[in-house]
């Protein structure tokens, strides 16, 4: 009866250590990963503002918003166009808005290139405070020759053409879009494909030299009418000498129309 205890006992050994030696020779899996980055949540206390990036100010917009404040402060007719003449460090804005204001004016005016003093503002606070050197363009509608014009002839809208001029290109200023060119004349000789200066015209007059007009003089309700000659071309609004047909006495008249000058006493 001992006999067959025992051997049950170790049979029930054997088939013990027979099961942990199999578990032993079972392979070893390397355990699971997980490739995707770690999502942390933001630490307590930080403001999701706080981890965007902040703005930055580039040359090309900050150049752009300089075009427009300048042009407004200056009245400016025409497009205005302003580019930086130095390499620009980009600037962190805590917004996207910003503003520009100029501190320091063109000393010697609007020209191709002169510097300006600026200042830089965003969220309620100061950015920058700088110095800015820039190259400007102004272009604004002219009168160009379409061929050779003489001095001395009459301007015809044939003989012109408006085009896109850069002004401040210019050494001379220019006759602008608004004026009549029919309303010219020519005192020098202009080459093709120039644009029309001013000191190359002159209002058209309406009463010549050598020209006999009508003088009214008149003070009060006392009226003088007489006969002159003009001893200058002029046109309306100018101050013209002439001599008395008759007493051959100059004076000075102001043209009314052109065949009429008024002396004022």
């Amino acid at each position: 009866m001992r006999l067959i205890l025992g051997l049950a006992v170790l049979n029930v050994l054997l088939a013990s250590t027979g099961a942990q030696i199999d578990n032993l020779l079972v392979p070893v899996r390397p355990p699971t990963t997980d490739n995707r980055p770690e999502i942390r949540s933001p630490e307590a206390g930080s403001s999701p503002a706080a981890t965007e990036r902040q703005t930055l100010l580039s040359g090309e917009a900050f150049a752009a918003e300089l075009t427009k404040e300048l042009a407004a402060r200056m009245s400016l007719k025409g497009e205005l166009k302003l580019s930086l003449t130095r390499a620009w460090q980009p600037v962190q804005l805590p917004e996207a808005e910003f503003a520009i204001a100029i501190v320091t004016m063109p000393a010697n005016g609007l020209s191709g290139s002169f510097t300006l003093r600026v200042k830089v503002t965003s969220g309620g606070r100061l950015i920058s405070d700088c110095q800015v050197s820039v190259a400007a363009e102004l272009w604004q509608d002219a009168w160009v020759a379409s061929s050779r014009l003489d001095r001395g002839q009459p301007l015809s809208a044939d003989q012109l053409s408006l085009q896109k001029v850069d002004v401040l290109r210019e050494r001379l200023p220019l006759v602008s879009a608004e004026i009549d060119p029919t309303a010219l004349d020519l005192v020098t000789s202009v080459a093709a494909g120039r644009p029309l200066a001013r000191r190359d015209v002159a209002g058209r007059p309406i009463i010549r030299k050598g020209q006999v007009v009508e003088v009214v003089a008149q003070q009060g309700l006392i009226a003088i009418s007489m006969k002159a000659l003009a001893l200058e071309s002029g046109a309306a609004g100018d101050l013209i000498r002439l001599r008395n047909i008759e007493s051959r006495r100059e004076i000075n008249g102001e043209i009314v129309n052109e065949s009429k000058v008024q002396i004022h006493f």
